[in-house]
């Protein structure tokens, strides 16, 4: 079995700390809150079951915006902040429409009792597929430096 240390699980997949704990506060709190759903203690949507997660995505967007502002201006450089970015951009957006896909996939199957979301679960499952490609990749380029 292979565990990622945390120093390569930063390295490798451009995250810092602090963003890692955004999003495990997130997700045990979007866990607790399906929890109380499925044992009907509280009536709500699952998507805002998944709200939590919705908003650590637009906490880490800040943050990563505010590194990147500061990085331009501090250190007069333009070019590697901006890839580091726009890779970071990606690699949000990639993870706020696999979860948007499969909140908005199971809610219609779940709560609906009907296919209120028609795509495959193929295509649910395509922004992580792209974003596993961009991990791959950023793993090899950091793997040779």
């Amino acid at each position: 079995m292979v565990v990622l240390t945390l120093r390569e699980m930063t390295t490798w997949f451009d995250v810092t700390v602090f963003e890692l704990w955004i999003h495990f506060g997130a997700t045990i709190i979007s866990s607790i809150l399906l929890c109380l759903k499925f044992h009907d203690v509280i009536n709500i949507s699952y998507m805002w079951v998944a709200s939590p997660l919705f908003i650590g995505l637009a906490f880490v967007v800040y943050f990563v915006f505010i590194i990147f502002l500061r990085s331009c201006v501090e250190y007069k450089d333009y070019r590697s902040p901006t890839l580091k970015f726009v890779l970071n951009l990606y690699r949000l957006t990639c993870i706020t429409l696999f979860i948007y896909s499969v909140v908005d996939k199971i809610s219609g199957e779940l709560e609906k009792s009907e296919v209120a979301n028609r795509n495959s679960y193929g295509m649910v499952f395509l922004p992580m597929w792209f974003l596993l490609g961009s991990w791959g990749l950023q793993m090899c380029r950091t793997s040779n430096t």
